[in-house]
């Protein structure tokens, strides 16, 4: 093989390369600019997930932020008698009845929402009001099941124990609430359960144990909101 011929073979060789290099490169940079439009992509979809979101939530806050004032709005007053202002309702019960309107609409909306879900809290008490337990224990245990950190699952589990025991299970509740006492990190603070537990033995017609779980109110929990009610039903020592 002659300088000319090992010459050409190189060349070749050279070209080969080159040719390899480059065609890695233009791979390479379109699987480059592949990810970098999948990144951009999921990044916009991610925003507008976010931003949809937040635009939902503020959209239900603001309608929930109706439906309380609808709620907390005076009443008409009598004929004669000092004129309220906001006042639209002749009567409790057509205000309810306005209010419950609102938040249904807030709860089918915008179900998922923080707004949403205090939605269905109101409409909870406004259906044991109403005499519907069935439908006022659903919508608190649905909402403590998906708030378990709310800072309105505390009150949320104190209504549902209430309501439970207002509704029969007084016995049952009673178990529940002494095992609760026991535990170290309850799911209630110590003076609301004792007051539960008056009230699920209260319910029973124990006047001894009702006796009892005021006086530890009292006695253990000076300061509970409870104690003052706790002192008034036990009454003379």
């Amino acid at each position: 093989m002659d300088r000319q011929q090992r010459r050409d073979l190189k060349h070749d060789k050279f070209v080969d390369e080159v040719g390899s290099w480059s065609t890695r490169a233009k791979e390479n940079q379109r699987l480059l600019l592949t990810i970098t439009g999948a990144a951009v992509a999921i990044a916009v979809l991610a925003y507008g997930i976010y931003f949809y979101r937040s635009n939902h939530e503020d959209k239900a806050q603001l309608a929930l932020g109706q439906a309380m004032d609808t709620i907390e709005s005076p009443l008409l007053p009598a004929p004669g008698a000092q004129p309220q202002p906001g006042a639209k309702f002749k009567t409790g019960a057509e205000r309810t009845a306005a209010a419950e309107k609102q938040l249904k609409a807030v709860d089918t909306s915008y179900a998922g929402t923080n707004a949403g879900d205090v939605a269905s809290l109101y409409l909870a008490r406004i259906a044991a009001d109403k005499g519907d337990l069935a439908d006022a224990r659903k919508r608190l245990e649905a909402y403590i099941h998906d708030n378990p950190k709310s800072v309105l699952t505390t009150g949320a589990r104190y209504s549902l124990y209430r309501l439970r025991i207002d509704n029969g299970e007084s016995a049952q509740v009673a178990q529940e609430l002494q095992a609760e006492i026991g535990k170290s990190e309850p799911n209630l603070p110590p003076d609301a359960l004792l007051a539960l537990l008056a009230h699920a033995w209260d319910a029973q017609g124990n006047a001894e144990k009702t006796k009892e779980a005021y006086r530890r109110i009292v006695t253990e929990f000076p300061e509970s909101p409870y104690a003052l009610e706790a002192q008034r039903r036990m009454g003379p020592a």
